[in-house]
């Protein structure tokens, strides 16, 4: 019996011609939050705000702090398009926005988001549907879909592709640093 997967073949090639790639980088974000906004303009993101004011009293005005930071809002919808979420998460590095993470459950769950996405960005840029893999590779912005057969568990992830560069360059630095430490 097809998957519900391949059921939705036919209509991800007619939802392709709706959205493109480009529309992904001009969005740059997830609903109202724009990738690499500064996440303490935020009003209502809640997570450790401890380690928040530590890690503010950490930094120069020139040295921004170069921890990851998650983070919820206690008043997100949990649903995009007809996808039931499980978990909606927003990850800050160097105080701001690098990505944000949808958890959803099934090939149902899967399914829609893959659906939901190809309607408003196109054509995946990249996938694996044997592994369960779609990638949306935009010049600012990259989006994931990930659904793991064994757990049946599904995970998207819209990430900000200059502070994943920046991250990569901080811990290569801080690597470095270490080495000349000894």
């Amino acid at each position: 019996m097809p998957t519900p997967l391949l059921l939705l073949a036919p209509a991800l090639a007619f939802a392709a011609k709706g959205g493109s790639i480009k529309d992904l980088d001009k969005h740059n974000g997830f609903r109202d939050l724009a990738l690499t906004q500064r996440c303490d303009e935020v009003a209502d993101f809640k997570g450790n705000k401890q380690v928040v004011k530590r890690a503010a009293t950490l930094r120069t005005d020139k040295e921004p702090y170069a921890g990851m930071i998650v983070f919820r809002r206690p008043n997100d919808l949990l649903k995009v398009g007809p996808t039931e979420l499980i978990d909606l998460s927003y990850a800050c590095y160097m105080d701001q926005l690098m990505s944000v993470q949808l958890l959803a459950w099934g090939t149902d769950g899967a399914g829609e988001l893959l659906y939901t996405f190809t309607t408003a960005f196109g054509a995946p840029t990249s996938q694996d549907e044997d592994l369960g893999v779609w990638q949306w590779d935009g010049k600012k912005v990259v989006l994931s879909l990930r659904h793991d057969r064994t757990t049946d568990s599904v995970a998207a992830q819209f990430t900000s592709k200059p502070m994943v560069k920046a991250k990569q360059e901080n811990d290569e630095a801080i690597r470095k640093a270490s080495v000349q430490d000894l």
